[in-house]
């Protein structure tokens, strides 16, 4: 169970009794109190009460009608009704309604209503603690959703380049190349080229990519031409520019190339 002191009502029109059930739970949890049902619904309003313990004999307001008044606000929280011998019917029944979990039978015995009361709360933790697992996934899939959209959309707009642009990974693997790449490079399908050191298919040479990095790190605009071995086995030289990650020992992450003269 928490830590922090969970907050339970107690409802009775009897003050010798409202004391007895405070005195009862006051070590254990922050007890409210109140005589009527009235009073009982405008606390539970203001409190963040996880178990209310109820008479069911009481002149304004039945226990059960209170109960299922608190049931319809707040149906996760726990509910106990205290019956006489000629109540146990209504209780029962309002148990059978989804109103209240477990009725006590006067006079109760303290040590079944302590264990009866920590049964609940805990089972109330478990559901709350479920229910926020359920609520987190949804986020979690909803957040999926929103990136996996954005990825697409990002895809999308790279694909409508007219030249080709190609991802690469920090151990120099291709991860993406877009459709006018693909031509260029004479792919029909990424899977054909996912995956595959990007050093085999542009021969970029530690001097060409010294030379890159310069103009890169000056943030100069810097295209050259380089050769390229495409997947009909040609060598042809293409119009080229390199982007590369952050850090001293940045390595190549994006190749931007397409026919034509320097």
């Amino acid at each position: 169970m928490s830590t922090a002191k969970r907050t339970i009502l107690c409802v009775d029109d009897e003050k010798d009794i409202l004391s007895a059930l405070y005195d009862t739970f006051m070590d254990t949890y922050n007890v409210k109190t109140a005589a009527s049902g009235e009073d009982a619904l405008k606390i539970f309003n203001e409190e963040d009460i996880v178990l209310v313990i109820s008479d069911q004999r009481m002149p304004e307001m039945e226990g059960t009608v209170l109960l299922g008044k608190i049931n319809e606000l707040k149906p996760k929280c726990k509910k106990i009704l205290l019956t006489g011998y000629a109540d146990v019917n209504a209780a029962i029944d309002a148990i059978n309604k989804g109103a209240v979990d477990k009725y006590l039978s006067k006079p109760w015995n303290d040590e079944e209503l302590i264990k009866l009361a920590e049964n609940l709360i805990r089972r109330y933790e478990s559901e709350m603690s479920f229910a926020k697992m359920i609520e987190d996934a949804r986020s979690m899939k909803e957040s999926v959703a929103k990136v996996k959209g954005n990825i697409m959309l990002l895809e999308k707009f790279v694909n409508s380049y007219l030249c080709g642009v190609c991802l690469v990974s920090p151990d120099k693997k291709i991860v993406f190349i877009n459709k006018a790449g693909l031509e260029i490079l004479k792919y029909s399908d990424i899977a054909q080229v996912q995956g595959k050191n990007s050093e085999g298919i542009f021969l970029l040479t530690d001097e060409i990519k010294a030379s890159f990095r310069e103009k890169y790190a000056a943030r100069e605009q810097f295209f050259d031409s380089v050769y390229v071995n495409t997947n009909d086995g040609s060598l042809v030289s293409l119009l080229l520019s390199l982007t590369f990650d952050t850090g001293e020992r940045a390595g190549v992450n994006g190749i931007i190339f397409s026919h034509g003269n320097k």
